[in-house]
């Protein structure tokens, strides 16, 4: 199944045609609820105006959103959304010889008393408002549309409203279009309508509901998401905003050690979740757990009781935010969470439609043994300082490429850290940027590259000592084995020379331990020069106080 799980569908000059459904729409309808999607109607008629003309029709979709969103109908069950308008607005109305029917919640009338109800409105004092659809007009409680009516039914069913396409031809469809990932408008949609959707589809009515649900975006061989719902995380050199897309992306993050990938990854996922989606972060080093700050972010870890993978795919939400924090985990404890996790989060997101992103920090420990199928579906981010160990083709086959490119130093002029990256969507050339600030803070982790073999340009090389080769060290596990039984004299010859702080900061990128380190260096070095004089001074004294005096005797 593609991503959206959820269909809704305007009636009247969305759906019929000269008071009809066309049997090609029903037909469409009847197909996807076979592939599993949801349809959910969403009109402003009163629930027994539509039974009247369309008695079968309840039975034909999953839910209903009647009355302009004051009621919702799910499972044969009525459920008001909203305390009725004042009934007290019926005989006014009737006294300006305004005819108006009253549904569960609303009251309706034509268009042409538009006025007259706006007047009538104002003397009662009552908080209404008036929503036209075509001729005809509705009296409804402040604050409801058709979105909060389809939020309201989706949030029933344990749905997202970003697993949602919504389908309209009129002025009341607008807010239903917020409450979707999509906004689709028929061909003979008003032009305010057409105006403000996302798409545009070639037919009218229920020609081109049809064509809708026939096609590339419901089956998942098209993934798209509309420009609104791109998410901002910086800004190029020309001063436009740098933007990713909000969902059904293939990304990679990649960079050198300590560039600031995982700020950057971190930022991705605060963005991604204000937005209202619902994202699986598997932190293997601890580096985002700063992300419980945010409203609706839970962090699970080994301290706290580290659940099953199909039981914690279990706590996700449609609107919450999972921080799995693995940094207490052996590396090949982690590989197998790694592993038994995937799929179980692929079957939640194909069941439920989300989690709409999984990321994965530290990627390489999924290893580049098998070709990433599942990433082909979009909602994932791999991020790794080692893009070379990640599943096989994944960067050259991925949407966009964000690569790190470092932080420039505080002045007085920047007086935070000025963090850069480049962004490349397929094939077109990069671009550089400026990653924004992020919400929550960011606390990079120290044992990152323990257990994590370097590529061979990357790793330590000893000097050999009496002809004797000496292993490089890939890790910093390997790196200790090797100070510990390193010969003395190539221990000096490093030291002096500042090859352990170099390589400590500018491969490993642990900073305050290079600078620790080379502080030892410099004094180790300082040592050796005062001792160099020293030893100066005393030859010098040694032989003035030896052959100074026998040149005096002679």
């Amino acid at each position: 199944m593609g991503f959206f799980r959820v269909v809704a569908l305007d009636v009247d000059g969305t759906l019929t045609s000269a008071g009809r459904i066309p049997k090609e729409a029903l037909q469409a309808i009847e197909q996807v609820r076979r592939d599993g999607l949801l349809v959910v109607l969403a009109t402003g008629r009163i629930g027994a105006e539509l039974a009247a003309s369309f008695p079968q029709i309840a039975n034909r979709v999953d839910a209903l959103v009647l009355e302009n969103g004051a009621v919702a109908r799910i499972g044969g069950k009525t459920y008001p959304l909203s305390t009725p308008v004042d009934r007290a607005l019926d005989a006014a109305l009737d006294e300006h010889g305004v005819v108006s029917r009253r549904g569960e919640v609303i009251l309706a009338t034509q268009g042409e008393y538009a006025a007259t109800v706006l007047e009538v409105i104002g003397e009662l004092g009552l908080d209404c408002q008036i929503v036209r659809n075509r001729a005809e007009l509705m009296v409804v409680p402040a604050g409801v549309t058709k979105g909060t009516g389809l939020a309201a039914v989706l949030a029933r069913l344990h749905l997202s409203p970003h697993n949602t396409i919504a389908v309209g031809d009129a002025e009341n469809d607008l807010s239903l279009f917020g409450s979707a990932e999509i906004g689709a408008a028929v061909a003979d949609a008003v032009p305010s309508l057409r105006e403000h959707a996302d798409l545009l589809l070639d037919q009218p009515d229920g020609a081109g509901v049809a064509e809708l649900l026939g096609g590339a975006y419901l089956s998942g061989a098209r993934r798209w998401c509309p420009p609104r719902r791109w998410v901002q995380i910086g800004i190029f050199d020309d001063g436009t905003p740098a933007k990713v897309p909000g969902s059904q992306a293939r990304m990679v993050v990649t960079g050198p050690a300590g560039s600031g990938k995982s700020y950057l990854v971190g930022l991705l996922a605060e963005e991604w979740m204000d937005a209202g989606y619902c994202v699986l972060l598997v932190d293997p080093e601890g580096d985002h757990r700063q992300l419980e700050q945010l409203n609706r972010v839970q962090v699970v870890d080994v301290e706290a009781g580290l659940p099953e993978p199909v039981e914690l795919v279990g706590l996700l939400q449609p609107h919450t935010g999972l921080v799995v924090d693995l940094s207490a985990l052996p590396t090949a404890d982690k590989i197998d969470y790694l592993q038994r996790l995937r799929p179980a989060a692929e079957a939640q997101r194909e069941a439920r439609g989300f989690p709409h992103w999984v990321i994965y920090d530290e990627a390489h420990l999924l290893g580049a043994d098998q070709p990433p199928h599942w990433t082909r579906r979009g909602g994932y981010l791999l991020s790794s300082f080692m893009p070379a160990l990640l599943p096989e083709g994944e960067v050259g086959e991925t949407d966009i490429v964000l690569t790190v490119g470092g932080i420039d130093p505080v002045s007085s002029v920047a007086p935070e850290p000025v963090r850069r990256a480049s962004i490349q969507f397929g094939t077109a050339a990069p671009r550089a940027f400026t990653i924004a600030a992020r919400r929550t803070g960011h606390v990079r982790h120290s044992h990152k590259y323990a257990d994590v073999l370097l590529p061979k340009e990357r790793r330590f090389y000893f000097r050999p000592t009496d002809g004797r080769a000496i292993p490089a060290a890939g890790t910093m596990h390997e790196f200790r084995t090797a100070l510990a039984n390193l010969d003395p004299r190539a221990l000096q010859y490093h030291l002096e020379r500042g090859d352990f702080s170099r390589w400590l900061g500018d491969t490993i990128a642990d900073m305050d331990l290079a600078a620790q380190v080379s502080a030892w260096e410099d004094e180790l070095a300082a040592r050796h020069a005062a001792d160099v004089q020293r030893v100066r001074r005393q030859l010098i004294h040694a032989i003035e106080d030896r052959y100074s005096a026998s040149t005096e005797r002679g």
